[in-house]
């Protein structure tokens, strides 16, 4: 009798999404000096009616409106992170540059998936179903509607300009210092990926706050989701490995220098 082929289905965005909701409602969230917890109220009980999910920070709560499909419940609780993390990192002065939000969005978001590892793993994958740990870095990638390319700088240039890393716009390539590891290497490529979110979508030292913050929601979304491959990567770099994978490590060491005695 023929065996059917095994193979692995991604799961479903709708089902990955209520992942993260179940979790969202059942863990606090830390960033900067705020611990909080994700509620969902009525449409007539939300502060801002007209909005899906509004910050609390009096009450330390993020919150979203019931009843939202699965789609509209990923991007509204996206939408709260961005500004969580731009208020956490005091980025919200009217007269914030396009650096300053790119620099509060890269280590903001860093510092979420580092406090935060679960819910943050819980988002990548909801935003891709596809997401992978990776180790590799990656070549290309998708931003707004446009191929770009990742490429290593070249030690005499990044020495000359004294930079970790720059996003050439009209190449449309990201380029990163070879000496960059870990964290730093994490938040200098999200850095140079949201310099290039904010030229394709056209967020400039002009651009109001409030709609800066809005196209950087769904121009995260959009670049998560369609580079698979780099959201594992970045996160990989910077998620601790949990003190289960510790000892189970510590553990297979430790059996090996065993037998080999």
């Amino acid at each position: 009798m023929m065996r059917a082929k095994e193979f692995t289905v991604a799961p479903h965005r709708i089902l990955l999404t209520a992942q993260l909701r179940a979790l969202a409602l059942y863990e606090s969230l830390e960033l900067g000096p705020y611990t909080l917890v994700v509620r969902e109220l009525p449409a007539d009980e939300m502060p801002v009616r007209r909005r899906h999910a509004c910050l609390d920070l009096t009450h330390g709560r993020v919150l979203v409106r019931e009843g939202l499909t699965p789609s509209q419940w990923l991007r509204a609780f996206t939408h709260a992170l961005v500004r969580l993390v731009h208020y956490a990192q005091a980025a919200l002065i009217h007269d914030s540059t396009e650096e300053h939000l790119t620099h509060s969005l890269a280590s903001g978001l860093s510092q979420l998936a580092r406090r935060n590892p679960r819910l943050t793993w819980a988002l990548l994958r909801a935003m891709s179903p596809n997401v992978r740990r990776s180790a590799r870095t990656p070549q290309r990638l998708v931003v707004g509607a446009n191929g770009w390319t990742v490429r290593t700088m070249p030690v005499k240039t990044a020495t000359r300009l004294r930079v970790f890393g720059q996003a050439d716009l009209e190449r449309r390539r990201i380029e990163l210092d070879p000496a960059l590891s870990g964290t730093q290497l994490a938040v200098i490529f999200l850095h140079e990926a949201i310099h290039g979110l904010h030229h394709e979508v056209g967020v400039t030292d002009q651009t109001p706050l409030r709609t800066a913050h809005a196209r950087e929601a769904d121009a995260l979304l959009q670049f998560f989701g369609g580079n698979p491959q780099a959201a594992g990567w970045w996160f990989a770099l910077l998620a601790p490995r949990s003190d289960a994978a510790a000892a189970e490590a510590l553990g297979v060491i430790a059996r090996r220098r065993q037998a080999a005695r």
